[in-house]
């Protein structure tokens, strides 16, 4: 009897975190990253845009593209300190996703699920935390293509998540926006080794330094890093999103 490798290394799950901008795996979620590498796991992250855009490029005196080649070098090096299986950065346009065709954006996400046969796929809740037009757009086109593909039999996708903050937390800037408890369905414990390479990796961001000592981003996330999960409502919560993992994803069915 022969043995794919995903069934030889047992429980070992694969992982795709899909975000649109440089940063946005640390600003956050990177704790949990970091534990599910720590864990065996394979963990991707596919980033949409180079991050361009960004204001910082002004304190910087850097144009667009050179914004864009400082932050994909930062990636680079976040690559390393979170020892992600594998990084892909598109160069899709920063602060603009809304502006183009859905399909476009679509593509290449599709392609990288294919590519990969990720067991869970990670992205923004639906409000986008901080309510950036560019997060919402990622949100509804991921939850797009994995459905799509779910309908079609054609994914290896067995849960959904969504990275959220909690509903109210005293130390989080006004302008963040978190998930009703009751919506939160995995909150993965953040311990002392796991912040640490969050940290270093949350640092390799050299050029948003004056933004990260003012917000702090990885103290949202001190009591542990929260996750929807689409059409799962799991009880107790979660504390691994790749725990009791449904055999396929509940997708919705198809309309008439």
């Amino acid at each position: 009897m022969s043995f794919s490798s995903r069934e030889l290394r047992g429980l070992m799950a694969t992982l795709l975190y899909i975000f649109p901008h440089p940063d946005d795996e640390c600003f956050g979620p990177a704790p949990a990253l970091a534990q599910q590498r720590a864990d065996g796991h394979d963990v991707h992250l596919l980033t949409l845009t180079r991050g361009e855009a960004t204001k910082q490029r002004h304190r910087l005196g850097f144009d667009k593209e050179k914004m864009g080649a400082v932050r994909y070098g930062e990636m680079q090096n976040v690559a390393q300190a979170l020892d992600l299986t594998s990084l892909k950065v598109l160069d899709l346009p920063d602060g603009e996703l809304a502006d183009l065709s859905p399909l476009a954006i679509e593509a290449p996400i599709e392609r990288e699920i294919r590519r990969l046969r990720p067991d869970v796929v990670i992205t923004y809740a639906v409000h986008g935390i901080s309510g950036h037009p560019d997060h919402l757009v990622t949100h509804a086109t991921v939850k797009r293509v994995v459905c799509a593909g779910d309908r079609n039999r054609a994914t290896s996708v067995r849960r959904l998540a969504f990275f959220t903050l909690r509903e109210k937390d005293d130390d989080r800037p006004d302008h963040l926006t978190g998930s009703p408890d009751a919506a939160i369905d995995c909150v993965i414990p953040v311990n002392d080794a796991a912040m640490q390479v969050a940290q270093e990796a949350l640092h390799c961001y050299e050029t948003y330094m004056p933004v990260i000592e003012a917000h702090r981003p990885l103290q949202s996330v001190r009591d542990g890093v929260c996750f929807e999960c689409f059409q799962e409502a799991p009880r107790p919560r979660l504390t691994d999103l790749t725990a009791h993992l449904p055999a396929r994803l509940a997708a919705a069915p198809a309309l008439n």
